[in-house]
C-alpha cells in the first residue's frame, strides 16, 4: 500500500520512508518533508488532510455575529426613522420655497426616474451597517431649485441614457452636396436628465440626417473650454443597432472621431446638433457597457 501512495503536495512517491498519513482517514499521503514547519524523521507525526483538519471555532467571532444579529432590529429602526426624517424635511423645505415664489415653474419639466419602491417604506439595511446615527447617503431627490436661469440639483444624479430608443436612422456624411460616406443603423437615446425641449427636437429628426464632419475646435461651446462637459451636457446618447455590420461601422467612425479629434454637426429643424465622441466627458462617463459611444448637445441657430 505504501509503495502506491503519493504524496498531495509534490505528486510523487518520494522516500516511502518519509510518508504519513492522514490521522483520521488514513487515505492521504504527505511526505515529512513536504509538511510545513521543521522536518521530524523520528517522532510520530499528526497530520490531517483538509477535509479531516478539525474546524477551529472562534469564540470571539461567534460572539461579535451574535451582538451584530441582536443589534440589527434596532438598527433597522434608526435607519426607517433617520429616513422619514430627511423626507419630512425636504418635503417642508418645498412648500415653503414653493411659498415664497423661489421655485420657477420650469423644473417641472425635467422629469426624474421614480423610486420603485413606496414613499414610506424603509430600505433594507445591510448587515454590517454600524450602529451610528450617519444619515444614509442614498437620498431621493424630490425637486429640484431654480434661480434665475441656472437650474440646478440639490443632490447630483449621474445622467443614462433611457433604455427605449427615441430615434432610429441614418447618418450621411455629405462634403459640397456630395455624399462621402453613410453610417446605417443608428439608435438615439433621450438623457434621463434632458429637458423635455430635447425630445420635442429630436421628434422631428427625419430618417437620414445629413450631417457634416468638422474640426471639433470650430463647433465646441463656449461653455465647455472653461471647465469641459459633464453627465449634465449631455442631450442625446447615439448607440448603433444589435447588428455585427452597424457595430463595426459605428466603431470605426468613434474610433476616427477621436483620432482626428472630430465632431460632426447636423443641423435640424430649429437648432444644430453636435455630436462629440465620449472621451470628452469625464473619465467615469466615457464608456457605456466598456465602449466609447457619442453623444450630442443642442445648440441654437
Amino acid at each position: 500500500m505504501l509503495q502506491e501512495s503519493v504524496c498531495l503536495k509534490c505528486g510523487d512517491v518520494g522516500f516511502i520512508e518519509a510518508i504519513v498519513f492522514c490521522n483520521k482517514c488514513e487515505a492521504c499521503a504527505l511526505h515529512r518533508y513536504c509538511l510545513d514547519g521543521p522536518v521530524v524523521f523520528t517522532d510520530e507525526v499528526i497530520w490531517f488532510c483538509e477535509d479531516c483538519e478539525p474546524k477551529k471555532i472562534s469564540l470571539k467571532t461567534k460572539s461579535a455575529s451574535l451582538a451584530n444579529n441582536a443589534l440589527q432590529p434596532r438598527r433597522k429602526l434608526k435607519h426607517c426613522v433617520k429616513r422619514l426624517t430627511v423626507r419630512n424635511q425636504q418635503h417642508k423645505k418645498i412648500k415653503e420655497k414653493q411659498k415664497n415664489g423661489k421655485v420657477n415653474s420650469r423644473v417641472h419639466n425635467i422629469r426624474y426616474e421614480q423610486e420603485t419602491e413606496s414613499e414610506n417604506e424603509c430600505e433594507p439595511v445591510p448587515s454590517n451597517a454600524p450602529n451610528t446615527n450617519v444619515v444614509p447617503k442614498s437620498v431621493l431627490i424630490s425637486q429640484v431649485t431654480a434661480t434665475d436661469d441656472l437650474i440646478t440639483l440639490e443632490v447630483h444624479v449621474e445622467a443614462q441614457p433611457i433604455a427605449e430608443p427615441m430615434w432610429r436612422g441614418n447618418l450621411l456624411f455629405c462634403d459640397k452636396s456630395k455624399t462621402i460616406g453613410t453610417v446605417n443603423g443608428l439608435l438615439a437615446h433621450l438623457s434621463s436628465l434632458a429637458s423635455p425641449k430635447v425630445l420635442e427636437e429630436a421628434d422631428l429628426f427625419p430618417e437620414v440626417l445629413s450631417a457634416d464632419l468638422l474640426p471639433r475646435s470650430a463647433v465646441w461651446p463656449n461653455s465647455f473650454k472653461k471647465e469641459g462637459p459633464t453627465d449634465r451636457s449631455i442631450a442625446l446618447y447615439f448607440f448603433p443597432v444589435n447588428e455585427r455590420s452597424s457595430i463595426n461601422v459605428f466603431d470605426m467612425l468613434v474610433d476616427d472621431i477621436i483620432r482626428t479629434d472630430d465632431a460632426i454637426r447636423v443641423v435640424t429643424e430649429n437648432a444644430v446638433l453636435l455630436i462629440f465622441p465620449s472621451t470628452l466627458l469625464p473619465t467615469q462617463h466615457q464608456r457605456f457597457h466598456s465602449k466609447h459611444y457619442l453623444w450630442g448637445v443642442f445648440k441654437k441657430k
